[in-house]
């Protein structure tokens, strides 16, 4: 793909973020009219092992698709820089959202707001680590169970979640954000296992969110995940991170092998500070599952109301299709006429 054909097809916009290797625009997709990321990276000045993270986001990406992960559009290379496009989430992610809570609104974060991001990441990580997607649900009372077998030859282990990899959609005049969509985002550091048993290991991820495994450099496993997740969910709760006080790098290291935080306030229900609780636990054979996470009933209610709203917008987008071909109909019979 040459330079003057990417010029054609996307208008450059502002640039939104930028990073070691290079920087991220907002762009316009001239051919469809919608907004996308394009993540610009300089290719020749990376490390071997540095390229092949970047192959290896590629790859993940464009095997992901669901509506809980930001969709990978396309990439291109040219003259030592490689263009990543992706979904564009006009929302920002969930950093900012969190910062709005404590600053800006100063209040509490609404639990159903926290249960409709907890359930939708979990969505998003059900099909990273079963390779599959979550199942349909006839009633809120059936429990879920663990797929047998992938649709793939691999899992993905995300490795990074934090509230600024979860991106987030339709918000509609901010606050109480009723209709928030929430997206993973930012596989850079995505690690792909040929099977459920494969362990890994290799030094990743933010500290205030990494697992214990992780920073003592042991085997981990989508578990790690989950423990990350659980720490996003408390700071959606107290509005900053479960181990935030801790004096310097080993002492927040202490903290997070030991699991020592302070606890969620009990202004949220007990089944929510129970999750939370049980995805910050040390000992991995008492540690959540995805599994365990969607088979609360408060998140099994919260998974069939995001089946419904999805349902009805596929409805809503049939109707307007059949409403179109009704009317392409009606010009042709009237131009048959004349």
């Amino acid at each position: 793909m040459s330079k003057q054909f990417l010029q054609h097809k996307y208008q450059i916009l502002e640039k939104i973020g930028s990073g070691s290797f290079g920087s991220v625009r907002k762009v316009l997709d001239l051919s469809t009219n919608t907004y996308l990321v394009r993540k610009e990276i300089k290719f020749s000045h990376m490390s071997i092992k540095e390229r092949q993270q970047l192959i290896n986001e590629c790859k993940i990406l464009s095997s992901l698709k669901h509506p809980n992960i930001v969709e990978f559009v396309t990439f291109d290379y040219k003259d030592g820089v490689v263009y990543i496009y992706m979904e564009y989430c006009d929302g920002g992610d969930l950093s900012h959202l969190i910062r709005d809570f404590r600053e800006k609104y100063k209040k509490k974060m609404p639990e159903y707001l926290i249960w409709r991001i907890l359930v939708q990441i979990s969505l998003a990580l059900w099909r990273c680590h079963y390779g599959l997607d979550y199942p349909h649900l006839n009633l809120i009372f059936d429990k879920v169970k663990k797929p047998e077998s992938n649709n793939h030859d691999a899992i993905v282990i995300h490795r990074d979640i934090k509230p600024g990899n979860i991106f987030l959609t339709n918000i509609k005049d901010g606050y109480p954000f009723n209709e928030v969509m929430a997206k993973l985002g930012d596989f850079g550091l995505a690690k792909s296992l040929k099977s459920k048993n494969q362990f890994a290991t290799t030094y990743v991820g933010t500290p205030y969110y990494m697992s214990p495994e992780l920073l003592k450099d042991k085997p981990y496993s989508p578990l790690s995940d989950v423990w990350s997740l659980g720490c996003c969910i408390y700071e959606m709760c107290s509005l900053r991170p479960p181990f935030k006080g801790a004096k310097n790098f080993t002492d927040l290291e202490n903290r997070i092998v030991a699991a020592v935080y302070e606890p969620v306030s009990d202004f949220y229900s007990k089944s929510l500070r129970n999750i939370i609780d049980r995805c910050i636990t040390v000992d991995l054979r008492d540690r959540y599952s995805v599994m365990d996470i969607l088979n609360d009933i408060q998140a099994k209610i919260m998974a069939k109301s995001l089946q419904l709203e999805l349902f009805e917008k596929q409805l809503l987008a049939y109707e307007k299709e059949l409403v179109n071909i009704e009317k392409h109909l009606e010009q042709r019979v009237t131009e048959n006429r004349y």
